[in-house]
């Protein structure tokens, strides 16, 4: 028997990207597909594929017949989603249900990945069994997929919802640590919220999920995953300042409610209960002080980093 072949789109972004390398690790043959047109050396093995063709999506993954699909592909920025909704639309949405399609008509497996913004913010923890409740439109789009995903492919399919995530993206530009470099880079400092709650995970952890929900076909539907520990996006930028040994002085501290015209459009605290999937699975959720042990300098501002760390000991380039 032939190894177990799995279409991956969205794969030149941070999970799409982090969730291939786990694959090929595990024995899986990838087929990874990029959003744009890039011609970056990175993805130079990746194919591009226009998810607004769905005649070409269809003829290709009837030619090359997976085993399985996995959809990490998004327009994930509220802000640019809002800004042309009706082109996120045909990624978030349209996109996602033809590939669930399509999935069907090849018995393969399908997992969906979307969002905690399906939830509109409250003080308990969200159970996969609740109500959702965007605010916002990226937060709409989303539902709407996961409710197309799971008619059309009702049967050994999977849709995770996933919380803010830490990692390092093929571009380096992706997660918050990098974001966090690349704003002190440019001398424009981050203004981050201590009164926005998340519950932080890894992109590293979420593969590990991934690659065991390929492999257990008898867990289907709808589950929730994150980190262990629950704090602000300010905390959360203290945390990866200190790993770096960078001064903490570097960002700024901010309100949600005092910095928005429209404060109900972003959630101020979202948490998940872990649970049916948590003890289905042998992969565990990490804490914040593992996720922030496994970033890195992204390479292009290595020089700057070793330049104005307080103390650029705390970090070893890897190569």
């Amino acid at each position: 028997m032939g190894r177990v072949r799995v279409a991956l789109f969205g794969a030149s972004g941070l999970l799409g990207w982090t969730i291939n390398q786990g694959l090929k690790l595990r024995g899986f043959q990838t087929i990874p597909y990029r959003l744009l047109d890039d011609k970056n050396s990175v993805f130079e093995s990746f194919r591009f594929l226009d998810l607004d063709d769905g005649s070409k999506v269809t003829r290709e993954l009837l030619d090359l017949w997976p085993d399985a699909i996995i959809n990490c592909a998004a327009i994930s920025s509220p802000d640019v989603v809002n800004q042309d909704p009706k082109t996120a639309r045909r990624i978030n949405v349209n996109s996602a249900q033809k590939l669930a399609e399509i999935s069907t008509h090849l018995g393969a497996r399908f997992i969906h990945i979307s969002s905690d913004m399906v939830f509109g913010g409250r003080d308990e923890p969200y159970r996969s069994t609740d109500t959702p409740g965007p605010l916002n439109e990226y937060g709409n789009q989303k539902l709407e997929s996961e409710k197309k995903v799971l008619f059309a492919a009702d049967e050994n399919v999977v849709v995770l919802r996933l919380t803010l995530m830490n990692g390092n993206s093929p571009r380096a530009n992706r997660s918050p640590h990098e974001r966090i470099f690349e704003s002190i880079q440019k001398g424009k400092p981050l203004t981050l919220f201590d009164d926005e709650y998340r519950q932080p995970c890894s992109a590293d952890n979420v593969a590990s999920v991934v690659v065991e929900l390929l492999e257990r076909p008898n867990l289907n539907g709808l589950f929730h995953w994150a980190g262990d520990d629950v704090l602000t996006r300010y905390e959360l930028g203290l945390r990866i300042l200190e790993r770096f040994g960078l001064s903490t002085n570097l960002i700024k501290r901010g309100s949600l409610n005092d910095s928005f015209i429209e404060a109900g459009k972003r959630p101020s605290r979202l948490t998940f209960e872990l649970s049916p999937l948590l003890g289905k699975i042998k992969t565990k959720p990490q804490g914040i002080e593992e996720q922030v042990e496994g970033l890195e300098v992204p390479h292009r501002l290595y020089k700057w980093y070793r330049e104005n760390a307080e103390d650029p000991s705390k970090y070893v380039l890897r190569l």
